[in-house]
């Protein structure tokens, strides 16, 4: 067959396999996430910043749930109430419990039960801020900034896609949290009143494997959405910002979520974290430092994936007497490709102390007996 011929066949063949399996989303900016680990499966412009609306809140039911208890009374400060864009209609001087606001702030995304927490844990908003950017800093995220607990539009408000995934990740580890998102409507007392109270996220009712998360809206903003889902033992969670409408949001999460769980399954890599570390020490009272180590992780991957699955050890050759205890002696890497999946770093447990004259000396001794019962 001609050269050309063959190379034209190849070429449409992976034009047709690459529309065939890449997956379009209208939405600027997405990402999919293994519960689990936290492994990026889908990504799109993940990391760029990006306002996030109330998606903020996810990070305000972090700080409730780790400052207060739920069944704590809190009386609503007045500038709570009346904030605008979205609300759950709280009352001034009313005392509602926190896990209420929780419902409060994550159902109909009230913004004035937001206030009402950033006043309660923070004292102002202002330090309530601080609490959040302090919380991101402690997860890691360097590109996420808050300047208010329920994500109305302010210059330097914003996070990405994959941030705010790493933020629900760490959200959805509280039991309440968790509870609270994948519930689709609720009565709730509110302090003078009770109100019937349904959750905006609307996979919760049109997406059988939908669990959460959060919706998001303004001007600034756009469309935004966090959607979690389970299949099987498969735990994921998706993050859509800057949609240009409600619809799509939805129809994006739950295309990039189907195309996710169609790819991948959660897998049990413990058996590639069994360290066993040998190394000879020289001048020392032992021979050598000896360490066993197991460890246990589960992470989404294809079958392709897995079978990529490749180990590293980098442990320094020989331990030279004396050492102290703390010093760095290895690192031990499970990866596929450029892309780590687990690392550890390993370090002396405690002293590695040199021979003496006498040790030596008491040696000499047990080498001589030991070769005298030989004889």
């Amino acid at each position: 067959m001609n050269k050309k011929i063959i190379l034209t066949m190849f070429l449409i063949i992976n034009i047709l396999s690459s529309s065939l399996f890449a997956v379009e989303i209208s939405s600027p900016n997405s990402v999919v996430i293994c519960s689990e680990s936290g492994r990026i499966l889908y990504n799109k412009n993940a990391t760029e910043q990006r306002k996030m609306a109330s998606l903020t809140k996810m990070m305000t039911a972090i700080l409730l749930v780790e400052n207060c208890e739920m069944s704590e009374e809190i009386t609503i400060d007045k500038r709570a109430c009346y904030i605008g864009g979205s609300e759950a209609g709280i009352k001034p001087n009313d005392i509602i419990t926190a896990e209420n606001l929780l419902y409060g702030m994550l159902l109909p995304s009230g913004n004035d039960c937001a206030m009402a927490i950033g006043y309660h844990v923070g004292g102002t908003i202002e330090n309530f801020a601080t609490m959040m950017n302090k919380k991101a800093a402690e997860l890691g995220l360097n590109d996420t900034n808050f300047e208010n607990p329920h994500g109305l539009d302010s210059d330097n408000h914003y996070t990405s896609a994959y941030s705010m995934a790493l933020i629900t990740k760490y959200a959805l580890s509280y039991p309440k949290i968790a509870e609270v998102v994948s519930t689709n409507d609720k009565v709730v007392d509110l302090g003078s009143f009770t109100k019937h109270l349904t959750n905006t996220n609307s996979l919760l009712r049109t997406y059988d494997k939908a669990d959460g998360v959060k919706t998001g809206f303004t001007n600034g903003a756009n469309r935004c959405l966090i959607a979690s889902a389970t299949e099987g033992d498969l735990k994921l969670i998706a993050v859509v910002l800057g949609s240009e409408t409600s619809s799509i949001r939805f129809s994006d999460a739950r295309t990039i979520l189907e195309d996710t769980f169609s790819k991948y399954k959660l897998y049990d890599i413990s058996n590639f974290l069994n360290v066993y570390i040998n190394i000879p020490i020289i001048k020392g009272t032992e021979n050598n430092y000896v360490e066993t180590f197991n460890d246990t992780k589960k992470v989404a991957l294809t079958e392709e994936e897995y079978s990529k699955i490749y180990v590293s050890e980098n442990f320094i050759d020989k331990i030279e007497a004396p050492m102290n205890a703390g010093t760095y002696i290895g690192t031990y890497t499970v990866s596929i490709e450029d892309e780590i999946l687990y690392t550890k770093d390993f370090y002396l447990p405690y002293n590695i102390t040199k021979k003496t004259t006498l040790d030596y000396f008491v040696s000499c001794i047990k080498n001589m007996f030991s070769k005298l019962e030989m004889i």
